[in-house]
C-alpha cells in the first residue's frame, strides 16, 4: 500500500509535469495529434544561440530566400506544424483556432482539408504578413482534427480556455 506522503508527492509531480509541458492533448484513438511545434519569427531577432541544429534550421528555413528587409518583414509571425496520425485514413480537416494580442478574446480560425491522409501527417499553418501585423502575436491556440463533422483529436496550448 502507498503511504499518504507518497501519494501527495506523486500528485504534485504529475501536476507539475502537466503544467510544464505547456500543452494538453486528448487520449490516443484512431486519430491523434502527437505534437504541435509552434515557432515565432520576428525580423531583427537575433538567431537563437544553441548547439541544437534543429532549432537553428527552423530560423534559417524561414529566413532563406529573403533578399531585403521587406521580404523578411513579410515573413514575421507565428508558424505551427501539427503532427498527427490516422489509423483509419478517413478524409479530415485540420483546424487551428487562436487568439492574438491585438484582438483580445476573439477566436480566429484556419482550416486545411486533407483528402487522403497518410498514417503519419504534418499540417502547417502560418499567421504572417499583414494578418500578423494587424492581429498581433498569437497568445494561445488549439489544434483539432475533424472527421465527418466531429472533432476526433485536439491539442492545445497551456493558456487555451
Amino acid at each position: 500500500m502507498i503511504s499518504s506522503p507518497k501519494i501527495s508527492f506523486l500528485a504534485v509531480a504529475i501536476t507539475l509535469v502537466t503544467m510544464l509541458s505547456g500543452c494538453t492533448t486528448t487520449p490516443a484513438g484512431p486519430v491523434h495529434i502527437t505534437k504541435v511545434n509552434p515557432y515565432h519569427y520576428q525580423h531583427g531577432d537575433e538567431f537563437v544561440r544553441t548547439d541544437d541544429q534543429m532549432i537553428r534550421f527552423e530560423h534559417w528555413r524561414i529566413y532563406h530566400g529573403a533578399v531585403d528587409g521587406k521580404e523578411l518583414e513579410a515573413r514575421e509571425g507565428n508558424y505551427y506544424s501539427v503532427f498527427w496520425k490516422s489509423k483509419n485514413r478517413t478524409p479530415a480537416t485540420v483546424r487551428l483556432e487562436y487568439r492574438s494580442a491585438n484582438t483580445g478574446p476573439h477566436i480566429h480560425l484556419k482550416e486545411i482539408h486533407v483528402s487522403a491522409p497518410k498514417k503519419s501527417n504534418v499540417t502547417k499553418f502560418e499567421v504572417i504578413g499583414e494578418e500578423y501585423k494587424t492581429k498581433g502575436k498569437v497568445t494561445q491556440w488549439k489544434a483539432s482534427v475533424i472527421e465527418n463533422g466531429a472533432v476526433v483529436a485536439e491539442f492545445k496550448s497551456f493558456l487555451w480556455k
